[in-house]
Parts: C-alpha cells; structure tokens; sequence
C-alpha cells in the first residue's frame, strides 16, 4: 500500500445544539456575470483579490469547459483533455494556480484530475508515472491541493488526496468504516475539510481535519441527510452544502473556531444553493439552480462589485446556528481508515460534492 499522511491521531464529534440565532445583519450575493454565449455558468472559487474566479460553463453545444477571469467578464477558456466536460474547480489565493477535473459526464474513478500553474496548460496529476482519477480541488496559499483518487489497485475505493505542483504528496484517511473519503480544502495551517460516505447509510458525512483531530461536521437541522465541506480560509471559516429530507440542497458557512453555522441560500433558488471556495476576505463561490454569485458577508461599501452585464446583488439575512462541541471517542495512536472494495451494487450518493 501507498504511504498515507500519519496525521489521524484522533477522532471527536460535533454534537450540535439548539437554535438559530436572531439575525442582526445582511450579506450579499452578488451575481457573477455568465460567460459569453453560454447556457449555465458556475463559479467554484474566488481569489484573494476579491476579483479573479475560476469556474465552468456550457456552451450552447453543451460542453462544458474550464474558465477564469475577473468580476467584470473578463473571462479566459481552456480545457483538459478531449472529453468535453471541463470544470475548475478551484483557486489559489494568488489567482495562478486552478484544480479541477475533466471527464465529468463518466463515474467518479473516470474524471481526469489537473492541475492549471499559471498560463501553462492543465497537467494530469500524477503519483509517480501514474495518472491519478478522481477530483482536485481547494488550494492553500503555499499551493498544496486537496482532492480525492480512485485506488490505482483497481479496488474502487476512493482516498483522499493532497497534492502539490500536479503531484500526489500523501494519501488522507479517516478512522471510519468507508470506501470514499473526499477532501475537499486546505488551508495553510493544515487543517482539511471534506466529508466522508458512511458504509451504513451511503450519506456524506462533513469532517474536518484540525491538528490531528477529525471532526464530524452535521448540519444542525432534523430534516439533514447529508452534510459535505467544500472549502476553508486560513481563518478557520468553512463552506458547505447539506440535503434535506425533500432533496433541497441547501448551503451554509461555518466558523470552526466558533462552531457557528450561518446559513447562505439563494432565494430565488428551487432546488439547490452551493457554496464553494472561501478566501481570505471570507468571500465564498456559490452556485445554484438560479445563478452564480460571490457571497459577501462584509459591509456593503467593501464588497466587490461586478460589470453592468450582472443583476443587482440579492440581500439575504444572515441567519445564524450555533452548537456545542463534546469528544465522544478519542484514539492515542495514528491510524487509518479502514481499506474496502467497493461492492458491485453500491451507489455513490448524489450530493453535490461529487457533481
């Protein structure tokens, strides 16, 4: 077996209590402005610019492609591979280094995983001489990525991932049963955040990964299905996304120093709102089923604004949940999650983490 990152020398659970709290402010969701020509544009990072994204659209073909620019249109295109589905999935705090995967339209252990450095083209990333499957993702500020990959042993089990420069730099488990961890953000300080599939139920379950500590991270709500974190800030600020009992995607932030959830859902949403990336600003990539946006949760006159091409920025309420933090089991040594192969007739839940 591969070596894998030594750093699961604990296991605690978030317990989460009582009650939304009063809101006493606003935040924007300020539209992004669609590319040209397509049909659906999202956005899954913003830079720590407050001004350059990373995203995908479709073309009016429907393929989709990988995208960067500026908060005023000023987008460039590129792909990876010859699949025709490309999505960025990421960027850095510079706005030079993007993540992503291509080959969406296929399952998990067939998405292409690259790294974009700058103006160069994507590279695959690689273990050794071995191309790696699965999905990159969020970028910390020295350049390290977190992500996912298939076992090259052809198991279907899926590890979590952190890479650096299109390498695999070490492999991240967690202490539970599970055949698919998936990283999904790091910040400088070496703290992961993700989410795992419970073997038992088949539903993502939120995690973050702080000083060798792995937290279970569950939206405070009875209707909760599944709960996932797509990104974190050197701040310790996380966003996420959770299903309810009538399969509404719904989106949140989440302060791990405060353990304090705010919710973020578009309102002219139907069916799901998705943050993303988060930067050092607190800025968060959002996406839903009526738009793409930055969420801005500062004062109005510090927020970014966008090109005459986009709608006025949607004021939302800012709506907070907080919880109580109890250790319900704790390991003294390091070790792994538990290695299985994928059974034939499992099917890898259809939250958006994997979309």
């Amino acid at each position: 077996m591969r070596a894998s990152l030594k750093i699961l020398v604990g296991i605690s659970s978030i317990l989460l209590a009582s009650g939304a709290v009063q809101a006493k402010k606003s935040a924007l969701l300020i539209p992004i402005i669609p590319y040209p020509g397509s049909t659906t544009t999202s956005v899954f990072g913003i830079a720590d610019d407050n001004n350059t994204i990373a995203g995908s659209y479709v073309d009016s073909a429907g393929t989709t492609h990988g995208f960067t620019g500026t908060l005023d249109g000023n987008y460039t295109s590129f792909d990876f591979g010859d699949s025709g589905s490309t999505q960025a999935r990421a960027i850095d705090a510079s706005g030079t280094l993007i993540t992503g995967f291509s080959n969406i339209a296929a399952d998990h252990c067939s998405f292409a995983e690259f790294e974009k450095i700058g103006k160069k083209a994507p590279k695959a990333v690689k273990q050794g001489k071995t191309v790696l499957n699965g999905e990159a993702q969020g970028l910390n500020s020295k350049g390290t990525f977190a992500g996912d990959f298939c076992d090259t042993g052809g198991s279907g089990t899926i590890f979590g991932l952190l890479g650096l420069k299109a390498k695999y730099k070490s492999t991240v488990t967690v202490p539970f049963d599970t055949v698919y961890t998936g990283e999904r953000a790091v910040n400088t300080a070496g703290t992961i955040a993700g989410f795992y599939v419970d073997s038992s139920t088949g539903f993502q379950v939120g995690t973050l990964i702080v000083g060798g500590t792995t937290n279970q991270i569950t939206y405070p709500d009875d209707s909760e299905l599944y709960t996932v974190l797509e990104g974190i800030n050197d701040s310790g600020i996380a966003a996420g996304q959770w299903e309810d009992s009538s399969d509404i995607v719904h989106g949140f932030s989440y302060d791990s120093n405060k353990n304090k959830f705010t919710e973020i859902d578009d309102p002219n949403a139907a069916s799901f709102t998705q943050p993303w990336g988060v930067n050092s600003s607190g800025l968060i990539a959002v996406s839903s089923d009526a738009g793409s946006y930055i969420y801005c949760p500062l004062k109005k006159k510090l927020c970014p604004k966008t090109g005459a091409d986009a709608r006025q920025p949607i004021e939302i309420a800012v709506n907070e949940i907080r919880g109580s933090t109890k250790a319900l089991l704790h390991y003294g040594d390091a070790r792994k999650g538990a290695w299985h192969a994928v059974p034939a007739a499992l099917k890898l839940p259809h939250g958006a983490a994997l979309q």
